[in-house]
């Protein structure tokens, strides 16, 4: 069975059964919207990557071992830090923070220990056993602060800012909305006047997904509210406004209604969803309406029905087309190395699938039992919106040479600024400059060196002096080879330290002891005078460990140099540690997985573009039997990927998870567009039109499809512009800029390149 019969039938479904199929319609809505409020939202980027990422396997591994792979840094400020009122304030805020369950251990100037030698030995203190009274034990706490080697870590130089350094086991299925407000309640019960910051990976994700839970809340009705506006404006009906919007509605709640039965849950790029299905989806449908205002207005006494024949019999093919080849730029998805960006392909695909079915059976059942708008019979009607698409049309073909000429030399120079295309995944970027988040992190960053932190997991016999060795070589080539890095610690500083203290601070023995004995009662002796959990983080086993775990605090992140260090420490582990060498180093923590997804953006855009082009190019090119026939359809999408990421380098906006779903949307849109007027303009050839003629008949009815589509999309969008989350507000500026330039490209350019082509495979 051809697709003609099947769109026959599917018409015949339409005229025989329409209250059937709106019933039906409406109860597996009911179906799929039955499990959306058990829908979960999952900020963090772990679940992004895939299961099986050698960096999240280390994740999973470093926590069965040391049960931490998070920090949180929380910095107070104040002019009197060094006070018996504020360090007797904040010790209560130091046991709070250790009582929150997921948190395992707190580092603080309440809590830090540090290695003084002693007679014949060392010996461990505490750098504050009590709270200063007076300023002769002020003076003695100042200079145990100094001699334990904290500043910087834990306390500014000028002694105004101290830090608490929460370790926090993060599961997969941690929950940081629920860590985020338990952090806050206690955070608010200390405030005064003097100044808190906190800063960490997980905040900055709890704090996303409020930002778009808040800004889908305030910005959809008002998008939704203005795209109405347009389409009311536009068809001057109720029917021709909200039968594709009811169309999309559908189709988001049966996305979304397929995620809850199938128990997928929601990561911070799933918020583009419903964006993503608004800017395309109610495409289908505003082309049938606007095909079937054109028809009813051609022969007013026709009924409802053979109106609507007519008009799947001329929009079924192109339709389909365009559903089928925008399904098919996102489930090039599939491709991608990030796990739930290939969700996202498929869901989106479904919906789009979705509302492509929806609006062949819905839309013209709806159609068959509502009368037809009035205005219709009257001779005027549209004729203003009609006669500035032909004159539109009309334009481009007589100044053709011209305008490609400027068209594609602006492209030219546009497209240098692809060089400049950064990347990042950060998501404390994600917010203003001079928002809260942004300038505490700034703070700790300054202060503190970061609150990012990589953690390198270290497979071997641990107390072996060469093992120490080379863990101590690995962390001093990591700090001296990255700028970005403000510190190290692993075990090899501990039992430099102890070898130091314990030869009474000779400079010399600053170094790892070449005796195993050694080492091994060096470590007894710290037992004794410390605490059974010192060596919780970085020792799997303070007997025997076979287990170690080294961090890098990391400054200011910047996408590019956390790239650089990833794979700079990659690089070192490769050439250095092989079969048989003492150590097996590996990559974990937030930084190696933020390194990870940003490795895997870049790819994933690479290679899903690449196949959505090649697969798309090779559609249009069966479809109308021309390779040119390819190239015209394909070369609008083509020309608005170059401009959007000209647009990136140009203007310093960064390829993140939300800008880089965009070019599935253009090469959708941007197709749907072209198949559209070029599907059409051949049937009017076949008519006997002329090339002039056929072009401003498709510009009057297919045109006005492209053009309701494109502007209601555009002003719908432009709403999200005020957002202060920046991946939407970014997100929007290059949506609105994308459908208006594949706007002219189904307007504009195809028009023009058309007629001064004249292609063979439109005349055959």
């Amino acid at each position: 069975m051809n697709l003609k019969n099947i769109i026959k039938r599917l018409f015949l479904l339409d005229a025989h059964y329409p209250r059937s199929i709106i019933s039906f319609t409406l109860l597996l809505t009911i179906f799929f919207m039955w499990k959306i409020n058990e829908l979960k939202i999952d900020p963090g980027l772990r679940s992004l990557v895939p299961k099986d990422h050698k960096i999240v396997k280390n994740m999973e591994l470093a926590e069965d071992l040391f049960s931490s792979n998070e920090i949180v840094v929380i910095a107070v400020e104040s002019e009197n830090l060094i006070s018996e009122q504020i360090l007797g304030k904040y010790s209560s805020l130091h046991d709070s923070l250790v009582n929150i369950p997921s948190v395992s251990r707190v580092a603080s100037i309440y809590s830090q220990k540090y290695i003084v030698p002693d007679d014949g030995g060392f010996e461990i203190q505490k750098i504050l056993n009590k709270i200063p009274e007076d300023s002769l034990e002020t003076s003695a706490f100042i200079e145990k602060i100094q001699a334990s080697e904290i500043i910087g870590s834990l306390i500014s130089a000028e002694l105004n800012i101290m830090c608490f350094i929460a370790q926090i086991t993060a599961p997969t299925d941690f929950d940081e909305i629920a860590f985020r407000e338990n952090l806050f309640q206690i955070i608010d019960s200390f405030k005064g006047i003097e100044d808190i910051y906190i800063a960490s990976s997980i905040i900055s994700a709890a704090e996303s997904i409020d930002s778009v839970k808040r800004d889908m809340r305030t910005f959809t009705p008002i998008a939704l509210g203005l795209m109405i506006l347009l389409l009311i404006l536009s068809f001057r009906s109720w029917t021709g406004t909200f039968l594709p919007l009811f169309v999309v509605g559908f189709s988001i709640l049966w996305t979304f209604g397929l995620m809850a039965w199938l128990d997928i849950s929601v990561p911070i790029i799933g918020g583009l969803i419903p964006i993503m299905l608004i800017a395309i989806a109610n495409n289908y449908g505003i082309h049938i309406i606007s095909h079937y205002y054109e028809f009813t207005k051609l022969d007013l006494n026709l009924d409802r029905v053979e109106i609507l024949k007519r008009t799947m019999k001329r929009l079924g093919m192109p339709i389909f087309l365009a559903g089928f080849t925008t399904v098919i730029s996102f489930l090039s998805l599939v491709t991608h190395e990030l796990s739930k960006v290939r969700e996202i392909g498929l869901l989106v695909s479904f919906g789009i699938a979705v509302s492509f079915f929806l609006s062949l059976l819905l839309i013209p059942a709806i159609l068959i039992l509502v009368p037809r708008p009035t205005y219709l019979g009257k001779e005027k009607s549209l004729e203003t919106v009609n006669n500035f698409l032909i004159n539109w049309g009309k334009f481009f073909v007589k100044n053709r040479v011209p305008f490609l000429a400027v068209l594609f030399s602006i492209m030219f120079i546009f497209s240098f600024g692809i060089r400049d295309i950064t990347i990042d995944t950060v998501p404390d970027n994600y917010f203003p400059k001079d928002s809260k988040i942004r300038k505490s992190s700034a703070v700790i960053s300054e202060v503190f060196g970061g609150s990012t932190q990589l953690n390198i997991l270290i497979e071997g016999d641990i107390y072996d002096p060469l093992s120490l060795e080379h863990i101590d070589k690995l962390m001093s080539h990591i700090k001296e080879k990255n700028s970005i890095v403000s510190s190290t610690y692993s075990i090899a500083d501990v039992v430099k330290k102890m070898h130091y203290s314990f030869h009474n601070g000779n400079p010399d023995s600053l170094k790892i002891p070449s005796s195993r004995e050694l080492i091994e009662q060096y470590m007894f002796l710290y037992s004794i005078a410390g605490e059974d959990n010192d060596f919780d983080l970085i020792l799997n086993d303070t007997d025997d460990p076979n287990y170690s775990q080294g961090f890098v605090r990391i400054k200011k992140v910047s996408t590019v140099d956390l790239m650089a260090l990833v794979d700079d420490t990659e690089d070192y582990i490769k050439s250095n540690y092989y079969d048989g060498q003492p150590i097996n180093p590996m990559l974990s923590g937030p930084a190696a997985l933020l390194g990870a997804v940003s490795h895997s953006v870049i790819r994933g855009q690479i290679i899903s573009l690449g196949i959505a082009s090649i697969i798309l190019f090779s559609i249009m090119a069966l479809v109308f039997r021309s390779l040119i026939g390819g190239v015209l359809a394909s070369l609008p999408m083509l020309l608005a990927v170059i401009l959007i990421f000209g647009l990136l380098g140009n203007f310093s906006i960064p390829l993140n998870m939300t800008t880089s779903l965009l070019t599935c949307i253009l090469v959708g849109v941007g197709i749907d567009y072209s198949v559209h007027f070029l599907w059409h303009l051949r049937e009017h050839l076949r008519e006997g039109d002329n090339l002039d003629d056929a072009i401003s008949n498709t510009m009057k009815v297919s045109g006005k499809g492209i053009l309701f589509n494109g502007i209601s999309v555009i002003v719908g969008f432009s709403v999200l512009m005020f957002s202060v989350f920046m991946p939407l507000k970014e997100f929007s500026i290059l949506i609105m800029a994308s459908i208006g330039f594949c706007l002219i490209g189904g307007m504009a350019i195809l028009p023009a390149l058309v007629s001064l082509v004249k292609p063979k495979f439109l005349y055959k």
